[in-house]
């Protein structure tokens, strides 16, 4: 009782830009074709979900595109319940992630030779390594987990990167998401891969984080790296390393400038057009 689907009409060049900033906070976005360069992106909203504030979110979103309210036909509906996440992942495939990864979606599935399975619980949203940014995050984590570190992924989501984290040779991943719900779909997660004694789960940001860590890991938007790159060079230890992703390839520069001020030193960049990642290290290490 309670779960909307909220749909809107959108050019096929902009669906996963649009899909990924409308999408997130929400129990679960898809997008399906809609005929003559279209595509129908549908955002999944629990019962405490505010339908009147996710309308305006999705009027301005779309606004900042050049599409019209009337033109992108957005539409809320009441869905019976939760199966559209059950049969959203039973039509997903294995996900290879970094060079070494795959997500498996749902039961029944096998990791291909050569890669190590991260099991998702079926019935659960909030991402499956799908995105862009997801893969780059776990690229950049498969090249900077030093054995035994200590890790931070803040934003978790599914938990996906707390997992890939462990698996490249974390000891010990602290993994927070501001929404309740989130940090549980993660609990779970974390449990189905056998992981409750390396991966610790729980509600918060940057400001729930005491001590600090040999690495962070965030894949948010890029509002809270401008906001919180102080608290994110607080929270690492003198050798510690920032990987973010979460923004566009053309907020680099404010994002970089950000990171300076707080004495974080960038030393990669990588991209997925349009999306970037930033690896940065602590200024003084």
């Amino acid at each position: 009782m309670g779960w909307r689907r909220l749909s809107a009409s959108i050019p096929a060049s902009l669906d996963d830009e649009i899909a990924a900033v409308l999408g997130a906070g929400s129990l679960g976005v898809e997008i399906v074709p809609a005929g003559a360069g279209l595509s129908a992106v549908r955002v999944y909203l629990g019962p405490a979900d505010d339908a009147a504030a996710w309308r305006a979110r999705a009027e301005r979103i779309l606004g900042a595109h050049g599409i019209a309210p009337s033109d992108g036909a957005i539409e809320l509906a009441e869905i019976e319940d939760g199966d559209w996440v059950l049969r959203w992942q039973s039509a997903l495939s294995p996900i290879a992630l970094g060079a070494r990864f795959v997500v498996l979606p749902h039961e029944g599935l096998d990791a291909p030779e050569g890669r190590e399975a991260i099991r998702l619980v079926p019935g659960m949203a909030f991402g499956t390594g799908e995105h862009p940014t997801t893969r780059l995050c776990a690229q950049a984590l498969e090249a900077q987990v030093a054995p035994g570190s200590r890790w931070l992924d803040l934003g978790c989501g599914t938990g996906i990167l707390a997992i890939v984290a462990v698996f490249s040779g974390a000891v010990r991943v602290v993994a927070l998401d501001a929404d309740p719900e989130a940090a549980h779909v993660a609990s779970e997660v974390v449990r189905a891969n056998g992981l409750t004694g390396r991966i610790e789960v729980g509600t918060g940001s940057i400001g729930a984080v005491s001590g600090t860590f040999d690495g962070i890991v965030a894949n948010i938007q890029a509002s809270f790296f401008l906001a919180e790159a102080a608290a994110l060079s607080a929270a690492l230890s003198p050798a510690g390393v920032l990987a973010i992703s979460g923004f566009l390839v053309e907020d680099i520069p404010e994002i970089e400038a950000a990171l300076s001020a707080a004495r974080l030193t960038l030393f990669e960049r990588s991209s997925d057009d349009p999306w970037a990642c930033l690896v940065a290290r602590r200024a003084g290490s």
